[in-house]
């Protein structure tokens, strides 16, 4: 008895005597994304509003905050005390913590989150940081102009020359070895508010670009990047494609638009919004890509059936690409949310390759070259105007439009992608490269043409701001799709799901669907903003709307689509967040054989 007395006495010196404080355990962290303890004591009057704020550097200003906790999240909030904990990221930097709290005597600093409530600074942690801020991670990979390539690029806290170690034994005791070239950007390099300020601007980093080369099919490929100054990875892996006769080759694709960014904590920047469904719609993805290659579904519900992988086990997924047209972090000038946006892909994008395309989040700005009076476009990128895009990432195109018009292979499709946020008008860089692309596709070696931009050339979910661009993109883009025969279009921008019938052009259906072009909007990852139709129609806006005859099947449900090809059919299916059912789904037949 005596000793529990003790024991009580202890913990309750340790817990009040400090009076009010915020302590953060471990002080050192060992890897990025493991958990700390957030732990608080002496709030002598606890309401719902007070919270623990999260800074990163530890001298970033107090008023700018990455994001927060609230302390009601604890059981024993109301007493005053209590502790949280918290999956903490590596950004290079190190964090510090402060609680904030009202007070009936409000001083500077105040810090405005609620609505008519004004938050005072209680208490401040010490700095803690990792072992290794220079730590290597954030990976993806994408496909080269060479099928026995592989790109893989990352990020880092130095430019100390990048490797990758990869081969074909699982714990790499044997390896081949590729060094790559680092680059970064600084906040000179933005272009406006709030890229260029330093209440938002963070150090990106070293993004670091190698390739893996001389690959062969149907095999798995294990490696570890790094260098010896920042560190190496956990070993990973990847299946490489089939490179398959003509006759037997086939295509795995997941495809979407506009996923953003979720946050183990409230965001605090008033310029963004945590997009929650992108955290289930990367758990379908990764259930999409982790089915054996023998029990896809794209053979048992349309009775196919697997091909020869020559020693691939059959339980093995499929080679996988993943296609994202557009909008893609939502970082919009506020540059902490690419490390959690890449952190939050990396399950899925470390394992297939990763293409993507720019969109209006990622480029437009006040100044921006291509401004007709049509276009609406504005400042949708927070003054990043491209950059921190055009760094990450390193897609087919020419040196100088890389990123913003290129084409690829995959199997039996041909993927061309756009950038609707430059000028694709006639005579245009940009569709004379459209042009070139699609009169030189062989198609008894890719028999699908699949066409993508960012902003859609078909929809029944319009504003009115949008229709500009939309009606442009018909009249200079939609005349190449009936001469070249593109077989589906994939679009984003708008946060819906919608398939149109086969169309030949101004809004005409075909008699059969593989006789025009199928558009599909696919910009349903993640974005939560939305008007969902379009409702000058009989209902006034108010109730059911009516649908379009050449609008097939539309949905306001977060998800991905994914779609699988060989030299005969291209199934299509929709694929909902919602126990991962599929609630839309059609099939094209190939002209070409």
């Amino acid at each position: 008895m005596k000793y529990s007395v003790i024991i009580l006495f202890v913990l309750y010196f340790i817990v009040f005597s400090k009076g009010t404080f915020v302590d953060i355990s471990p002080t050192t962290i060992k890897n990025s994304n493991d958990e700390i303890t957030i732990s608080w004591s002496g709030i002598k009057s606890p309401t719902p509003y007070d919270i623990v704020a999260i800074y990163s550097p530890s001298n970033t200003s107090i008023l700018f905050p990455n994001g927060y906790l609230k302390l009601s999240q604890s059981k024993t909030w109301k007493e005053g005390y209590g502790n949280l904990k918290l999956p903490l990221l590596n950004v290079r930097e190190d964090y510090i913590f402060r609680l904030w709290v009202p007070t009936s005597e409000s001083s500077e600093p105040i810090l405005n989150i609620f609505p008519n409530i004004s938050l005072n600074i209680f208490a401040t942690s010490n700095p803690i940081g990792f072992q290794n801020p220079n730590q290597p991670g954030k990976s993806y990979l994408s496909i080269t102009k060479n099928s026995s390539e592989m790109r893989l690029m990352w990020v880092s806290g130095t430019d100390d020359t990048p490797i990758v170690m990869y081969g074909i034994d699982s714990n790499l005791k044997t390896y081949e070895k590729a060094k790559g070239t680092s680059s970064t950007y600084s906040i000179m390099d933005m272009c406006s508010y709030p890229a260029n300020s330093t209440d938002y601007f963070k150090n990106p980093g070293y993004i670091h670009n190698t390739v893996m080369v001389n690959l062969l099919p149907n095999t798995v490929y294990y490696y570890s990047f790094g260098s010896d100054n920042d560190g190496w990875s956990l070993i990973q892996s990847f299946i490489t494609p089939s490179y398959n006769d003509i006759s037997d080759s086939e295509a795995f694709v997941v495809a979407f638009g506009d996923l953003g960014t979720n946050f183990p904590f409230n965001i605090f920047s008033p310029l963004i919004l945590a997009q929650k469904p992108a955290t289930q719609t990367i758990a379908s993805i990764l259930n999409t890509i982790n089915t054996p290659y023998e029990k896809s579904t794209f053979f048992s519900n349309y009775k196919g059936s697997p091909k020869s992988r020559g020693n691939l086990s059959p339980s093995l997924p499929p080679f996988w690409n993943i296609h994202h047209i557009g909008d893609i972090s939502y970082a919009v000038g506020v540059s902490f949310i690419w490390d959690y946006y890449f952190d939050s892909m990396e399950p899925i994008i470390s394992k297939v390759p990763y293409m993507v395309s720019i969109g209006n989040h990622e480029y437009d700005y006040l100044g921006q070259e291509f401004l007709p009076s049509w276009s609406n476009y504005g400042t949708d990128s927070g003054g990043e105007c491209g950059v921190p895009y055009n760094k990450r990432f390193h897609m087919n195109g020419d040196d100088t439009s890389r990123n913003l018009w290129y084409s690829y292979n995959n199997g039996p499709i041909h993927f061309t992608v756009m950038s609707a946020e430059h000028d694709f008008l006639e005579g245009s860089q940009q569709y004379e490269w459209i042009v070139n692309d699609l009169k030189n596709i062989d198609r008894k070696k890719t028999p699908w043409l699949v066409f993508s931009g960012h902003r859609p050339m078909y929809t029944s979910c319009v504003q009115s701001d949008d229709s500009g661009v939309i009606a442009k993109i018909q009249e200079i883009i939609e005349p190449l799709f009936k001469e070249y025969d593109v077989n589906l279009a994939l679009w984003a921008h708008l946060h819906t799901y919608e398939r149109t019938c086969g169309i030949i052009s101004n809004f005409t259906c075909a008699d059969d669907d593989n006789e025009g072009t199928v558009h599909v909007v696919i910009g349903m990852a993640g974005n939560t903003w939305e008007n969902p139709w379009y409702s000058s129609d009989n209902s006034g806006g108010f109730g059911h709307q009516d649908q379009p005859e050449w609008s097939i099947f539309r949905a306001v449900d977060f998800g991905h689509t994914r779609l699988y090809a060989n030299q005969t059919n291209l199934i299509f299916e929709f694929v909902t967040n919602n126990r991962f059912l599929v609630h839309d789904s059609f099939v094209l037949k190939n002209k070409y054989n």
